[in-house]
């Protein structure tokens, strides 16, 4: 099998997650607690968690942008963000996810049973997010160098990527993805995926995280 043909195989063994992101804002609502937020482990049974919910960001606490006229943080209320399904929700089709007002109000059965919100939204926002989040599965990284060797023999250093694909799903992840790709292609030009062909290197470490060999 040529490099092409590798590459459009790789691109396509990468398997993706849908979410449904809900935002929620209340004008009134106090938080019991301070923070960006909180993940939901997989651990927790899914009679704790029926509605599939992976985590949820206090967005009124982890951004300061709403500020009054003297540059002061305004009263803004509270705003958070519900986000649910993910590797739940693998291998379901179209039409079998939730409906956006379903969504919403499984975001509002979250955060009362977690924060003790009891009233409704005064405005929300649903949207599905689908084959959003890449999957890192077993072999990940062979099927980047595919990529990489693609790439370089399709395109001769003309096409560089990056994503939530190539290294890292979070934003500043992104970002910092972004920001090297830029610099490949000024420096002239390659993949963006030149690091998975580099040796690793591997150090034992003991459970404190203090390295034990190199």
């Amino acid at each position: 099998m040529d490099p092409h043909e590798k590459m459009v195989g790789a691109l396509g063994n990468i398997p993706t997650a849908t979410v449904m992101v809900i935002n929620l804002y209340y004008p009134d609502t106090h938080l019991p607690v301070e923070g960006f937020g909180y993940l939901i482990p997989r651990s927790v049974p899914l009679e704790q968690n029926p509605e599939f919910a992976l985590g949820v960001v206090f967005d009124s606490d982890a951004t300061t942008l709403d500020t009054n006229l003297e540059g002061k943080r305004a009263n803004i209320g509270t705003k958070l963000t519900v986000i649910m399904g993910g590797h739940y929700w693998s291998g379901l089709e179209e039409g079998e996810y939730p409906t956006e007002e379903e969504g919403l109000e499984m975001a509002k059965r979250v955060v009362r049973r977690h924060l003790g919100v009891e009233e409704g939204p005064e405005a929300f926002n649903t949207t599905l997010q689908r084959d959003c989040i890449p999957q890192y599965t077993v072999g990940h990284e062979t099927r980047l160098s595919h990529i990489h060797e693609g790439l370089l023999e399709t395109f001769n250093g003309r096409v560089t990527v990056a994503g939530a694909w190539t290294g890292g799903v979070g934003v500043n992840d992104c970002v910092q993805a972004g920001r090297k790709a830029a610099i490949t292609v000024a420096e002239g030009g390659g993949s963006g995926l030149e690091w998975v062909k580099r040796k690793k290197e591997w150090v034992w470490a003991d459970a404190g995280g203090r390295v034990i060999s190199a």
